[in-house]
Parts: C-alpha cells; sequence; structure tokens
C-alpha cells in the first residue's frame, strides 16, 4: 500500500512539474526581457495598432496568414537620380539624419526579433521601389503556422522558388517584394488572405493593363476592423460581381473575431488609458478559450 501511495505521490509531482514548465514556457510567449523601455513602447504600439486594423485577424485569428503592421517607416537612404546600379556610395553616413535612421532600424529590428517565435514571426522588409529619394520599409506579421498551411496549398505557384511549407518566411517574403509584378500580387494575395477569385481577379486585371493600358474598373470587398468598416482587410472584386458563399463566410467570421475583441479589449487598458496589447495577444494566444 505504501508504494501504491508513494507512486501516486511521484507521478503526481511529475505531473505538476510538467504543468508548472509549461505554464513558465508559456508565460514567456515573448523573450521581451532584453527590450529597452523604448522598445517594450514600439512593441506595444505595433501590437496595438494591428489589433486595432487588419492585423487582428493574423495576431487573434487564422483569416490572414500575414498582415500589415502599418507603421510608415521612411528614411533618406536610398538613391537619388544620380546614382547608377552597383555604385558603392550610396547611403552618406556622415549625416546626423542617417544615423538617426540606423539607431531607430536597431531598435526595429530588436523588436521584430523579440516578438518572434513558433507562432509569429515580425519582419521588417525594405520596398522594392524607392521614393522620392527615401527608402520605405514594411513591417508585417505572419501567423506560422497559416503561413505554412497555405505555401502548401499553393504549392503550384510557390514552388517556382523553391518554396515549401517549412520555409522561412523572411526569405520568402523578401523574395516576393523583389520579383515580377503580378507574381508579386498573386503571392501578396494569397498571403494577406485573399480568395482565389479576388486573386485572380486582380491579377487578370493587372496583365489587361498592361496590355491595354486602360484601367479595369472595379469594386471592393471589405472587412471590417475596429478603425474602420472598409479600406483594411479589403479586397478587389468585379463592378458586377455579386458576393456569394466564400465572401459571405470570411465577411461572418471577421465581424465575430472584431465583436469579440472589442469584448476583450477592457480587459487590458492600462491606467493610462493605453492598450496592454502584448498581455492581450499573450494570453489570448495561450488560452483560446478568451477569444471564444
Amino acid at each position: 500500500m505504501k508504494k501504491v501511495v508513494a507512486l501516486a505521490i511521484l507521478i503526481l509531482s511529475i505531473s505538476c512539474a510538467s504543468t508548472k514548465q509549461v505554464y513558465q514556457d508559456n508565460k514567456n510567449l515573448w523573450n521581451i526581457s532584453s527590450l529597452s523601455k523604448e522598445e517594450m513602447k514600439m512593441a506595444n504600439d505595433i501590437l496595438t495598432y494591428g489589433l486595432e486594423h487588419e492585423a487582428l485577424y493574423t495576431l487573434l485569428d487564422t483569416l490572414k496568414p500575414i498582415s500589415s503592421l502599418g507603421f510608415a517607416l521612411s528614411y533618406e537612404i536610398a538613391k537619388d537620380s544620380t546614382m547608377k546600379d552597383g555604385d558603392k556610395a550610396i547611403v552618406d553616413l556622415s549625416s546626423d539624419s542617417t544615423q538617426l535612421a540606423f539607431q531607430e532600424l536597431i531598435r526595429w529590428n530588436n523588436v521584430t526579433k523579440a516578438l518572434s517565435n513558433d507562432e509569429f514571426t515580425f519582419l521588417l522588409i525594405p520596398y522594392k521601389q524607392p521614393w522620392k529619394g527615401k527608402r520605405n520599409l514594411q513591417l508585417l506579421v505572419v501567423r506560422n503556422s497559416v503561413f505554412s498551411k497555405k505555401i502548401s496549398q499553393k504549392a503550384a505557384f510557390f514552388g517556382q522558388w523553391g518554396f515549401t511549407a517549412n520555409a522561412d518566411p523572411n526569405t520568402v517574403l523578401t523574395t516576393i517584394e523583389y520579383e515580377s509584378r503580378n507574381d508579386r500580387y498573386r503571392a501578396y494575395g494569397y498571403l494577406f488572405g485573399y480568395p482565389e477569385h479576388a486573386v485572380d481577379f486582380f491579377v487578370t486585371a493587372s496583365i489587361s493593363q498592361e496590355e491595354t493600358g486602360e484601367f479595369v474598373k472595379r469594386n471592393f470587398f471589405s472587412m471590417p476592423v475596429e478603425a474602420g468598416n472598409s479600406g483594411y482587410f479589403t479586397y478587389a472584386i468585379p463592378q458586377d460581381y455579386t458576393p456569394t458563399r466564400i465572401d459571405s463566410v470570411i465577411y461572418n467570421k471577421a465581424k465575430d473575431r472584431l465583436s469579440n475583441f472589442i469584448e476583450l479589449k477592457p480587459k487590458y487598458q492600462k491606467s493610462n488609458g493605453g492598450l496592454d496589447a502584448i498581455r492581450l495577444v499573450q494570453e489570448s494566444n495561450q488560452n483560446p478559450s478568451l477569444n471564444q
């Protein structure tokens, strides 16, 4: 009898230790202890923006494999009109504005690295085309499991670059940004969570415009976000298109998730009125019941 009791205690101890370890691991979904106070604010700010815009459907849902985090990062570090392909002296390292830009980019890279883990990848990717002497960069969040599934589902397309389900999102998205126009459109369409018919229409319209020089008129189908009912998680559709069940399913899932977020949000308000977005995203992903 004593042996049975001792064995039960041992099993219980192991179970508790295992549970404690899982809790500790989950509690540290993000290794953000290395971030400075300023970087912590940057991390919370981009998550807050994301939750209030289309990244809600990546951070707290699976509707969008990737989402923009909306921050417009722009620096005067791109080539000007006098510079040629292959020139080596592009950036003026003696410029105070250049050094400030590099310092800020170091902080952003610290943030994206600290927030990336098995579930999410946060990316800072430069747009291919400079704009008026400036290099613009996009901040993106990837839900890794959904991203991998989409790469696998669309293997007939993504396979042309050798991308497989376990491909690094950094490699995939950097490659796509620097690809030809219509492959870029199709890849982004899939990865931003648009349905097949919308991606096909956008690419076909782009090809038509290239061939004829005429813009193909269109309407838009939008999912609501807290910031507004249109202009964020939105895709183009033909002018005479009537939304189908596919569109309705996406819309209703988005609407339900938004309602849930709005209900959840007050529980994570800070004393200064801001949102503790880091804790909200962390706890919501650790405890899916919070999102029901």
